[in-house]
């Protein structure tokens, strides 16, 4: 029996191409950073930081201790001088860049159907962003943490790895108290969201009317968030 769903964020409940928004991204934040350090040490640090977060298998510490070992050592620059301004990006210029995504009207009413179901939800987006930078896809998407009280959001502060690596949905299932039979991971990403199924979890891929291209994958579903709520509402998702 399924009690809880783990929900991936970027093109699973917000429409967003991590390959094209990433492009804006960056350029919006090195306008940020420019009078600050200059863009190419802060992109290499940035990268290095990244890759750090990528590599943590869970024994580093959280995604925010690695990111900032490796990010502030090649900057090198104090993290009370940059830390500030992150902030202020991600609670400022960073909702602007909400017009390269767009809401998938299906999300509202399968975040509103697990609610009222009593399912535990978590948003288990790549760690790689902070809280607040997730809870803002999250409002872009029109499932706001404030509004639907997240059993978890995983955050570069509070995980310990990324997707697909075992150690990170070992801290999401301890989270939740459940065992890998009771959840079901729903994403889009071949690579980083079904690989929950080794564990034991059920999974979805939300396919985007897309086919897979490695066969090798294996999914106990698929389809859009509209399937998924068909499945949840009739109560065939018992029955993958």
């Amino acid at each position: 029996m399924i009690r809880a769903f783990l929900l991936d964020l970027d093109d699973t409940l917000l429409i967003n191409d991590m390959e094209t928004f990433s492009p804006h991204y960056y350029r919006a934040l090195l306008q940020k950073m420019r009078g600050v350090c200059p863009p190419g040490a802060f992109v290499e640090a940035l990268n290095r930081g990244v890759r750090a977060m990528w590599h943590n298998d869970g024994r580093q510490g959280t995604n925010a201790e690695v990111f900032s070992r490796d990010f502030y050592r090649h900057l090198d620059r104090d993290p009370e001088e940059i830390e500030p301004i992150l902030y202020e990006f991600y609670a400022q210029e960073f909702d602007q860049l909400s017009q390269h995504t767009k809401a998938d009207p299906m999300a509202r009413e399968l975040v509103t159907l697990l609610k009222e179901r009593g399912y535990q939800i978590a948003i288990t987006t790549q760690p790689l962003f902070p809280r607040i930078a997730i809870e803002a896809r999250l409002r872009w998407a029109g499932v706001p943490d404030d509004e639907f009280s997240y059993d978890l959001i995983t955050s570069f502060e509070n995980s310990r790895a990324c997707k697909p690596r075992t150690a990170y949905f070992e801290g999401v299932l301890k989270h939740l108290g459940r065992r890998a039979p009771e959840t079901i991971m729903v994403g889009d990403s071949l690579e980083a969201d079904m690989p929950a199924g080794r564990m034991g979890l059920y999974t979805f891929w939300v396919d985007r009317r897309r086919l897979p291209n490695d066969q090798q994958v294996r999914f106990d579903a698929q389809g859009d968030l509209d399937d998924l709520y068909h499945l949840i509402e009739t109560g065939a998702i018992n029955e993958l």
